[in-house]
This record gives structure tokens, C-alpha cells and sequence, in this order.
């Protein structure tokens, strides 16, 4: 009970913690060259937290508590890919938060499958709101590749250097 309590309340209030202090002087909207890059990152950051959450609870739990552990693990590295796009400017970390956002996201389907009438409603609230989350990083994350390294794009006459 303790545990389950203080993976809900704690966890995340340490987390923002542990976020604020490691972004050195300049806050993440400062880096973010566009909207798109900045709320790739933030909703990536919130879906990274409550993954933990999750992964908290469901722990122990068989087949469950695994897929939590990869939607945390997904969502961590996501997470990690739009830290290092923002704070070193590195574009090509943009491609890979989105497949590793999309692994997630894809988990979180097979999550809601088996953690079915085994937890609550609050718990299955959780997880749709997880997926809320990662759909706006999965978007925003796309938006923030820039055009000429997407896969599949034809670069037209006006974008050539």
C-alpha cells in the first residue's frame, strides 16, 4: 500500500525535481527551435513519468508487470532522445524519440489488453491518459524532424543548402 502510494504522490514530485536541476542554466523553451520541439519534448517528459507510475504498480505482476517495464523503458529512451535533440541541437535524435515513442505507444494497447478487469479504473484512466500523451509526443516529435531528413520526403529546389 505504502509503495503504490508513494509511486503515485512521491515519485513524480522527486522526478520534477531531478528534471529541473538537470537542465543546466537555459530552460527547455529556450532551446526549443519551434512549438513542435518543445512539446515533443514536454509530453514525452509527462508520458515518461506516469510510465514509472505504472511500471511501479504493475511490477511483479507477470506478463503485465513486463510490458509496463518496456512502456517505461520505451518511454525513458524516447524521453532521453528529445533531451539530447533539444539540449545539443542534434536533429537526427528527433527520428529516433519518435520509433522509440511509437514502441511505447504500441505497448500501451497490449497493456490495456491484459491489465483488463485485473485493475482498477483509475489504473486503466492511467494508461489511456499515457497514451494521450505519447500520441501529442509522436506528433509533435514528426513535426520536429526537419524536412529535408525525413524518410520519404522529396527535397524540392527551395530547400537544397
Amino acid at each position: 500500500m505504502f509503495t503504490k502510494m508513494f509511486a503515485k504522490v512521491a515519485a513524480p514530485i522527486v522526478c520534477l525535481a531531478l528534471f529541473s536541476t538537470s537542465l543546466a542554466a537555459q530552460p527547455p523553451s529556450s532551446k526549443a527551435d519551434d512549438s513542435a520541439q518543445f512539446n515533443a519534448y514536454a509530453h514525452s517528459y509527462v508520458s515518461m513519468v506516469i510510465a514509472d507510475g505504472l511500471a511501479n504498480v504493475m511490477a511483479g505482476d507477470g506478463e503485465t508487470g513486463e510490458v509496463a517495464l518496456w512502456i517505461s523503458d520505451y518511454c525513458h529512451n524516447g524521453f532521453k532522445h528529445c533531451q539530447v535533440a533539444l539540449n545539443q541541437d542534434d536533429d537526427t535524435q528527433w527520428a529516433a524519440a519518435v520509433d522509440d515513442l511509437e514502441l511505447a505507444r504500441m505497448w500501451c494497447n497490449t497493456l490495456i489488453v491484459f491489465a483488463g478487469d485485473s485493475y482498477s479504473y483509475t489504473t486503466l484512466r492511467e494508461i489511456r491518459s499515457l497514451m494521450w500523451n505519447l500520441d501529442i509526443a509522436i506528433e509533435n516529435a514528426e513535426d520536429a524532424i526537419p524536412r529535408l531528413t525525413r524518410p520519404g520526403t522529396i527535397p524540392l529546389p527551395w530547400d537544397r543548402p
